[in-house]
């Protein structure tokens, strides 16, 4: 049956199949009828079904588009408000609210809200007005508030003072100098012009001397003779022929260069003069001119440039002098080293007082001065010298007499002040004479323009009694009743002078509050033989600086010195520093014309001795009982005075350490030191010190030239020190082995067994024991082969020693833990025994019997 199944499937399958081609035929040959259809519309079909295609792609596209767009405006909304609510503006508290600097009975105008522009606006209308810009919070500030408020009282009158608060947030000062570097900075404003910044001490008299410099920085001379008497008294002179009439340009440069100076010389100890009558013959043909004196030559300013900043360059680079003044400005500076650096340098130290016209030491110095760099023997230099002198007398006459007219006075003279003239305008032929009221009681102390008519006389009755013509001619047709009228005239010529002397005796006062005149023994007693020292400056390769410093301000440089000025004769005293030979030299005693001499003419010859005076040598009581408490710590601290004493002792080994607060690996050497002074202190024979090698000053075989260092000294052997070598890191280990290396055999016993006894283990301390005990049989064999060379007395002494080797080595054999007793017996092997002692061994036993 299946056979017969298959078979009829397959003749179906045959059947089937010519009827399925006959039919492809057909649609064959109907395919070409209709392609031409077909090929119409397949265009049409193919755009249609690709716009179909793309459109859903792109606006799935758009969509995702959409939402990433959404989603980043929701991130970014976020951040924003998180960023907003994070980064709030910070909360800062209101500034403190400002409050007057001042008292409020100074007369110091106090701008203390920073009003900087209103300040300036009202300075600029007095003459001169001297500012100080402040920071309230400053120490400095407010040290020299007194003092400015001190010159304000004295010069009130002539000066304005003013004080504005630099330091208020938000203020115009703040603003506008909000980058100084200190404060106060006081500045002098004239009435045009800029301001004259003050570089000199913040006290009132040094404030009040620049401010009388301000007020007069031209001197008016007439003829060659002018200067030499003002080159006696300051250390140069600078002269200027200008045109002295009113608008003159020249001369307002060279008095605006005048005033430009005072900020390097507050203290004018530079004058400057000037000549107005151009035909005179010290000026030259040409005008403007400048000559610039000096003590040993004259410079002629050549250029044709006549600008202050021209004039002032050419006088900073050619001003030399013979001595003068230096003024440290209390910061880092390189004012000090400028003159220490080329060569030695001669410092005097004297009390300057600025109030006063000379300081007599200083002068000395000077003269002096003049004949050490006179090499020549140029005459102009020594008449110079001469004029110095004589002017140091004439200066002592005049002010003993300053000084007995001011006594004299009991009253001050009162001159009236004017602060305004109010005048009486009449027609023109009638103004041309004037006279002054006295005792008016109808329009009192006014000026009228008065009329030599006598058209005034029934207003006036009789009160005008003296007319003076404006061309200088006078005329008295009335009676006098009272006083001449220009006794009442602030600017007559009686008056003037008068006041001048007032303010003379009033400034004598002043200074005398500040620090009295101080003479010098050449100018108070007889005059003595004098020791020569022209042109020892030549004689040498470098030539000696002659400098001053004021003593009663810079004290503590002479105290890093050695000087106690508070010791000292007037509280002077001189020194020379030798910087490149590491040395200074003191003058020892009082200062004046024949020591100073002396001085100079010993260090030329190179025999004065190099000064081991330090700071720490001053105040020597204080500093015993420093010391005398330091003795109780581990390491004592020594100076120039203990060193010797202390290091030098014959019965201990000594340890010093130098160091320096400028050296930055001591402080760790001194951890280091320390320990291993903890360590041995039981070991009384050995002591540890140190110094400070920049403070103390020590003779040239016991200086170094480098820090730290560590130096020992054997005990009895001084002379055979030893230094830590440099070469090997200074540690604990390092340095026990450096100690134990060159101490002698006892004191080496005596620190093994120091060692030892602060071991933790047993078996190290075993260990240790039996070293300490070998290293004590050494002892005693090189013990007895010294004692079998030795003499009688060194036998007696070598037998005690070897009695105390003996017991030491009998306890640590049997009785190592009995440390009291090998302690007793250490500590006496350090004492020598003299004739005196009485050893316990008969003379006629031998040492091996005792042993």
């Amino acid at each position: 049956m299946s056979e017969l199944s298959n078979q009829q499937v397959q003749s179906n399958s045959l059947v089937s199949s010519p009827t399925d081609k006959i039919l492809i035929g057909d649609k064959d040959a109907d395919y070409n009828s209709v392609e031409a259809e077909q090929d119409k519309t397949e265009l049409f079909t193919d755009e249609s079904t690709t716009c179909f295609i793309k459109r859903p792609k792109v606006r799935q596209f758009l969509f995702k588009m959409y939402l990433v767009l959404k989603e980043l405006l929701i991130v970014s909304l976020m951040a924003i408000t998180y960023a907003a609510l994070m980064n709030d503006a910070p909360k800062i508290s209101k500034s403190p609210a400002s409050f007057p600097f001042f008292p409020h009975d100074s007369i110091v105008i106090d701008w203390y809200h920073g009003e900087l522009s209103e300040a300036i606006d009202k300075a600029r209308e007095s003459d001169i007005a001297f500012v100080m810009f402040y920071a309230p919070w400053d120490a400095e500030s407010q040290a020299v508030r007194a003092q400015f408020d001190l010159a304000a009282r004295y010069m009130g009158d002539e000066v304005s003072f003013a004080a504005i608060n630099c330091w208020q947030p938000g203020s115009e000062c703040r603003k506008q100098y909000s980058k100084a570097y200190s404060w106060p900075v006081l500045i002098a404003y004239p009435t045009h012009g800029k301001g004259i910044q003050y570089k000199g001490p913040n006290t009132a008299h040094y404030m009040v001397k620049f401010l009388k410099s301000l007020t007069r920085p031209l001197l008016r001379i007439y003829d060659e003779s002018d200067v030499d008497d003002l080159l006696s008294n300051h250390d140069a002179v600078i002269v200027g022929c200008v045109n002295a009439k009113p608008g003159s340009i020249d001369y307002a440069i060279f008095y605006n260069t005048a005033l430009r100076f005072l900020e390097k010389d507050p203290i004018q100890e530079t004058v400057f003069a000037v000549i107005s009558d151009l035909n005179n013959e010290y000026c030259t043909e040409n005008s403007p001119s400048m000559a610039l004196h000096m003590w040993n030559e004259t410079l002629l300013y050549a250029s044709d440039d006549w600008k202050s900043t021209s004039l002032l360059t050419w006088i900073v680079t050619n001003l030399h002098q013979v001595s003068a003044w230096i003024t440290p400005l209390g910061s880092k500076s390189l004012t000090l080293s400028s003159f220490l650096h080329p060569g030695p340098a001669l410092i005097l130290f004297t009390p300057r007082n600025p109030l006063n016209s000379f300081v007599d030491y200083y002068d000395l110095l000077h003269e002096v001065g003049l004949e050490y760099y006179n090499c020549g023997n140029m005459l102009h230099v020594q008449l110079h010298a001469l004029r110095v002198s004589v002017k140091r007398k004439e200066n002592r006459h005049k002010y003993s007499e300053l000084m007995k007219t001011c006594s004299l006075k009991t009253t001050v003279p009162h001159v009236k002040r004017y602060p305004s003239v109010v005048t009486y305008t009449l027609p023109q032929k009638w103004a041309n004479h004037s006279c002054c009221l006295a005792n008016s009681k109808v329009i009192p102390e006014k000026c009228f323009d008065c009329d030599p008519v006598n058209i005034l006389n029934e207003r006036l009755e009789l009160e005008c009694h003296h007319f003076e013509n404006c061309n200088g001619h006078s005329t008295t047709n009335y009676p006098a009743k009272n006083e001449n009228c220009y006794d009442e005239d602030p600017r007559s010529a009686g008056n003037l002078i008068r006041r001048w002397k007032t303010e003379n005796c009033r400034i004598a006062q002043l200074a005398r509050q500040f620090h009295p005149v101080l003479l010098s023994e050449s100018v108070r007693d007889t005059e003595e033989p004098r020791l020569n020292v022209s042109g020892l400056a030549c004689k040498l390769n470098m030539s000696m600086a002659l400098i001053a410093l004021d003593s009663l301000r810079y004290y503590h440089f002479a105290e890093r010195l050695g000087i106690d000025i508070s010791q000292a004769e007037d509280r002077t005293a001189a020194v020379i520093i030798n910087q490149k030979m590491e040395a200074h030299h003191i003058l020892y005693g009082p200062v004046n014309d024949r020591t100073l001499r002396e001085f100079i003419v010993n260090f030329t010859s190179s025999s004065l001795p190099r000064a081991l005076d330090s700071e720490t040598t001053l105040n020597p009581r204080s500093r015993r009982k420093c010391i005398d408490q330091r003795r109780k710590s581990t390491i004592l601290e020594l100076n120039t005075d203990t060193f010797f004493p202390i290091v030098m002792q014959d019965n201990k080994a000594v340890i010093v350490f130098y160091y320096s607060k400028q050296c930055s690996f001591c402080s760790g050497i001194s951890y280091t030191l320390l320990t291993v002074a903890k360590m041995l202190k039981g070991v009384t024979s050995l002591q540890f010190v140190r110094l400070d090698g920049d403070l103390n000053i020590l003779p040239w075989a016991f200086t170094l030239d480098s820090y730290p260092t560590v130096i020992l000294f054997p005990m009895k052997r001084k002379s055979e020190s030893r230094i830590f070598p440099r070469d090997i890191s200074v540690t604990v280990p390092n340095l026990i082995s450096f100690i134990l290396v060159n101490v002698n055999p006892s004191l080496k016993l005596h620190v093994m067994w120091t060692l030892c006894k602060q071991t933790k283990f047993e078996d190290e301390k075993l260990q240790c024991v039996a070293s300490v005990r070998k290293e004590n049989l050494f002892v005693i064999d090189n013990t007895l082969r010294a004692w079998r060379r030795a003499d009688l007395l060194s036998k007696k002494k070598l037998l005690y020693r070897l009695q105390q080797l003996r017991n030491i080595n009998m306890l640590l054999a049997h009785s190592s833990d009995d440390a009291s007793s090998i302690e007793l017996y250490l500590n006496r092997l350090h004492f020598i025994p003299t004739d005196d002692v009485q050893i316990s061994v008969d003379k006629k036993k031998f040492v091996r019997d005792e042993l």
